[in-house]
C-alpha cells in the first residue's frame, strides 16, 4: 500500500457513490439520539431489509465493489457489523449501511445484526433486546 499527501482541496466526491438522504431515518436517529426514539437490537432476516434507495448501486464502481468484498471477507471470517435500521410494516429499511447489505446479497447469511429504531412489530425477527439504555445510543451511532 502506497500513501500519498494531499491537499484537501484536490479531493473530489463523487456522486455516484453517495446515495440519497433519507430523512426518516435522519429523523428517527436525531430522535434516538435525544432519547425521544427507543432503540432495540435484534436479528432481522435478510430477506426482510431493504434500502432506501432503491437506484444507488455501489457493486457498479470500482470503490463499491471493493467496499463489498472487504465486507463479504469480513463475513467469511464471521465479523458481522451491526445495521442501524427502522421498521417500515413488515420492512426494516436501511439508509446508511448500503455497502453492508450488498455484501451480505452475495454472502447471503439468514439475519442481520441490527440496531432497530423504534419498536418493531415483526416476528420473524430473533432475539430481540432493549430499548437499549439512551446512554448507550451514542456508541451504538459511532458518535462517541
Amino acid at each position: 500500500m502506497k500513501i500519498v499527501q494531499m491537499n484537501v482541496s484536490d479531493l473530489k466526491i463523487d456522486l455516484s457513490l453517495q446515495p440519497k438522504t433519507d430523512p426518516e431515518w435522519l429523523r428517527l436517529a436525531e430522535g434516538a439520539l435525544k432519547a425521544q426514539v427507543s432503540v432495540y437490537f435484534a436479528r432481522v432476516p435478510l430477506i426482510l431489509c431493504v434500502p432506501f434507495d432503491l437506484d444507488y448501486r455501489p457493486d457498479l464502481h470500482p470503490v463499491g465493489k471493493q467496499a463489498i468484498r472487504a465486507f463479504v471477507e469480513m463475513a467469511d471470517r464471521q465479523e458481522f457489523q451491526n445495521l442501524v435500521v427502522y421498521p417500515r410494516g413488515k420492512w426494516f429499511v436501511i439508509s446508511d449501511h448500503y455497502i453492508e447489505l450488498f455484501a451480505a446479497l452475495e454472502a447471503k447469511p439468514d439475519f442481520f445484526p441490527c440496531f432497530i429504531m423504534g419498536k418493531p412489530e415483526n416476528s420473524m425477527i430473533q432475539d430481540l433486546q432493549g430499548p437499549i439504555d439512551p446512554k448507550d445510543i451514542r456508541r451504538v451511532f459511532g458518535v462517541e
